[in-house]
């Protein structure tokens, strides 16, 4: 059959089952189904073996990619292979993928993998050693994602995006010109190279209600793991009714008005440390606190968590939160630690008490996730905005935002659409 000359000795094993099956498609199209009854029995023996021959490679710094990884496995009914997990964070941080490997690992023993953690440092430098069928990554362009590639040669390259899997969609032209210019050398310098993208919250189109159930699926399976492993540490139950979750995205910190490096050296003016576009949060965080609903005669408490890359920041952010809300109906601000993943958080939320009155608001994709885990009543988590009243308030408020803070305004309006989408399909 001219299907069997066509494979060359280097394809890849998914290549190889994908070849399998045409050879066979096309036998039984023309009218050779019975000559070769015994080829079928072949094809499901080499089905088998691609299945525990195939190799796989996850790039994933955070908990709730490493999910969405692994979830899209199944969905492709992808079972059985060399699973190998690369961590681009640090071994001891909380919010990295590696700090649950135990459980992680178990997850995946669930679909047959077996899985196995590594750091981004151990790869060698030749791209010759490491050798994979499939490459699942967040973002192609991204740097360490980039690196990765560098070093991997794989048949077949899946960006999946980033959090749960949104949709990759950038804030600056800078960005998005590094971006298309970045995907165009890699399929450049590797025309065999394949490159798809399967994200599990598009934004052009409904999301697959399978492949989301798949995902919801993991996610339950990892919250009841965790649960039975008391070398885990979770969040403590401070919680109560009325209370709130704030999640903050990365804020850059500004240090200098303007600076030039000459000579290898830096020059500028300094100015004390704030936040980039702080008054834009800020705004949208007094009108979240206005609606706060208090707890009998209780003040209502807003927990803030920030992103893991500003932990340094903590008090400062506390600081300039306190100052922001001071007299917004008392509301109490507590800032917490660097100890769980908001994955956790939202999972020892729903233990805690009624999912009704879960409260959970947030800027960035983040919120996401917690609208994952808290599936029975996702409703709870929403965009934190501020909706001004009035045609003209509304319009200067665009207007001025697209002047001063472009970058939110356009983040603002991708989680949104995002976040409709995946509640639509949770409903």
């Amino acid at each position: 059959c001219d299907a069997l000359q066509q494979c060359s000795p280097r394809a890849s094993l998914i290549g190889l089952e994908s070849r399998w099956h045409e050879v066979w498609e096309c036998l039984q199209y023309n009218g050779h189904g019975q000559r070769f009854t015994r080829l079928s029995s072949l094809v499901d023996l080499l089905d088998q073996f691609c299945d525990m021959a195939r190799t796989v490679v996850v790039v994933s710094s955070q908990l709730i990619t490493t999910l969405s990884a692994l979830a899209y496995l199944r969905h492709r009914n992808i079972t059985g292979t060399d699973l190998r997990m690369l961590s681009l964070e640090r071994l001891d941080h909380v919010h990295a993928a590696h700090a649950f490997e135990e459980v992680l690992i178990s997850l995946a023993a669930r679909d047959g993998h077996r899985c196995v953690f590594g750091e981004l440092s151990a790869l060698p430098k030749e791209p010759e050693g490491l050798i994979c069928d499939l490459l699942l990554l967040p973002r192609v362009d991204h740097k360490q994602g980039w690196e990765v590639l560098q070093r991997c040669l794989p048949d077949v390259v899946i960006e999946l995006g980033e959090s749960i899997g949104v949709e990759t969609k950038l804030y600056s032209f800078q960005a998005r010109r590094l971006r298309h210019r970045s995907i165009h050398h890699l399929l450049e310098s590797r025309p065999s190279l394949r490159l798809d993208y399967s994200y599990l919250v598009p934004l052009d189109r409904v999301v697959d209600k399978l492949r989301l159930q798949h995902f919801l699926d993991c996610c339950a399976g990892f919250s009841a793991m965790v649960s039975e492993k008391p070398s885990i540490s979770k969040p403590a139950k401070i919680f109560a009714e009325g209370d709130a979750l704030l999640c903050f995205p990365y804020l850059k910190v500004k240090k200098w008005y303007f600076r030039l490096e000459i000579f290898g050296k830096v020059r500028g003016i300094r100015c004390s440390q704030k936040f980039c576009d702080w008054n834009y949060f800020l705004a949208r965080v007094q009108h979240f606190a206005n609606d706060l609903k208090a707890n009998n005669d209780v003040d209502p408490c807003l927990y803030v968590q920030v992103h893991p890359k500003n932990y340094q920041n903590l008090k400062l952010i506390e600081h300039l939160l306190k100052r922001g809300l001071r007299g917004v109906r008392d509301v109490q601000i507590k800032v917490l630690p660097s100890h769980a993943p908001l994955e956790l958080i939202a999972s020892g939320m729903m233990n805690s008490f009624a999912s009704s009155s879960i409260q959970i608001a947030g800027f960035g994709t983040n919120i996401l996730s917690a609208a994952a885990f808290l599936q029975a009543s996702p409703h709870g988590v929403i965009l934190c905005d501020k909706e001004a009243e009035g045609r003209i308030q509304r319009l200067w408020n665009f207007c001025f935002d697209g002047l001063i803070h472009r970058r939110e305004l356009l983040r603002q309006r991708h989680v949104r659409k995002a976040l409709n989408n995946l509640l639509a399909a949770l409903n």
